[in-house]
C-alpha cells in the first residue's frame, strides 16, 4: 500500500518495477520513470529496504492483499489510496503560467490620441 500511495500505481502496474538512484522507479509498461509524489516517503516507508517484490514474489503478494481486503482485515482499499494520490498530485502540482507571447517587461504602453 505504501508503494501505491507513493507512486500512484496499482499493485498490478507495479509488477516488475526496478529502482533508479533518484528513488524513481521504472515500470515495464511505461516509457518514462515514475517519480514519487513525496520523495521522503521512500525513506519513511522504507520502500527500498523492504523490497516486497524480491522477498515473496509480486503475484502472491497482490493476491494476499486482495484477500485481506475482501475479508475485512484491511479497512483501506487500493482505490481509496489511488484517489488520495490523485488528490495530492493535483494539490501539489504548481499551476502553469499563462503564456501571452511576451513578458510584462516587453509590453509597450498603448498610444493615446
Amino acid at each position: 500500500m505504501a508503494m501505491v500511495a507513493t507512486y500512484g500505481k496499482t499493485p498490478s502496474e507495479l509488477k516488475g518495477f526496478t529502482w533508479n538512484e533518484d528513488n524513481s522507479i521504472n515500470i515495464p509498461s511505461k516509457k518514462r520513470p515514475v517519480r514519487p509524489l513525496h520523495p521522503q516517503w521512500v525513506f519513511i516507508f522504507q520502500l527500498k529496504e523492504k523490497q516486497p517484490s524480491k522477498k515473496k514474489g509480486w503475484s502472491p503478494l497482490c493476491r494476499s492483499l486482495a484477500s485481506a481486503q475482501d475479508q475485512g482485515l484491511i479497512k483501506l482499499s487500493t482505490e481509496g489510496v489511488l484517489l488520495a494520490h490523485k488528490v495530492r498530485k493535483v494539490y501539489y502540482t504548481p499551476l502553469k503560467q499563462q503564456s501571452t507571447g511576451c513578458s510584462s517587461q516587453e509590453q509597450k504602453p498603448l498610444a493615446t490620441a
